[in-house]
């Protein structure tokens, strides 16, 4: 009985047995079939209408490591695969200084910490995606260990640095930034391969970039979320 209440955080851990540091174990809850998510705002499901969706369509498990208690969201694929996002659970007050697009999305939803089966996607290899953890860091840290690139470029830096805050940030440094105020959705990449995004006006390369139909927060979030529906319905 526990293997079948379990089946969707033993594919999940599977996929990534390093979450669990060794010597400790999971608790792990019952997981709740799809459409039984129930999301904390209206304003959620206008802002965030792909999102929502996924969401609703998931099977959601209660899962707790080392104190921290996490949601599980899991889907099925079309080949029979599991994939699924860890995610911190939702915040009852996020702080005042993140944009309030962001605000209203980790009232129900906490952002994610790791995935499993993931595909190629703007947030492949990424820690904290959307989490209000991530989003205590800034972007001054171009100007404080990148600004040389900049100067290289006999350009200064076009975006106030300090009204900008990280959303989400890949394994080697890149980092996806949202302007507290407007939404705006920046990017910085020293290093990437990337294809769909384009330098910032008046940047160098390998510095700020704008990306392709995700100029405002909402966009960027719908986007990731069409992805990942894209994965879950595709037979790859």
């Amino acid at each position: 009985m526990r293997d079948r209440l379990n089946r969707q955080w033993e594919e999940f851990i599977a996929d990534v047995p390093w979450f669990v540091p060794r010597g400790q174990e999971a608790e792990v809850g019952i997981s709740e079939p799809p459409g039984s998510l129930t999301l904390a705002s209206s304003s959620f499901a206008q802002l965030f209408p792909e999102l929502g969706r996924l969401l609703r369509d998931a099977f959601v498990t209660p899962i707790a490591v080392a104190g921290t208690r996490y949601q599980l969201y899991s889907w099925y694929r079309r080949n029979g695969e599991s994939c699924g996002w860890l995610s911190p659970l939702r915040s009852a007050e996020a702080p005042s200084s993140l944009h309030p697009d962001h605000r209203i999305l980790l009232s129900s939803f906490g952002g994610i910490v790791q995935r499993s089966h993931e595909p190629v996607w703007w947030v492949l290899n990424h820690n904290d995606v959307l989490t209000q953890s991530e989003a205590r860091n800034g972007a001054t840290f171009i100007k404080e260990h990148y600004s040389w690139a900049f100067k290289e470029a006999g350009v200064e830096i076009p975006i106030a640095l300090e009204e900008f805050y990280s959303i989400a940030q890949e394994a080697n440094g890149n980092t996806t930034f949202c302007h507290r105020l407007t939404g705006e959705i920046v990017l910085f990449a020293s290093d990437h391969a990337f294809d769909h995004i384009e330098p910032y006006p008046g940047c160098p390369e390998y510095s700020l970039y704008r990306v392709h139909g995700a100029l405002h927060f909402r966009d960027w979030v719908n986007t990731i979320a069409l992805q990942w529906r894209g994965w879950i319905e595709s037979d790859a």
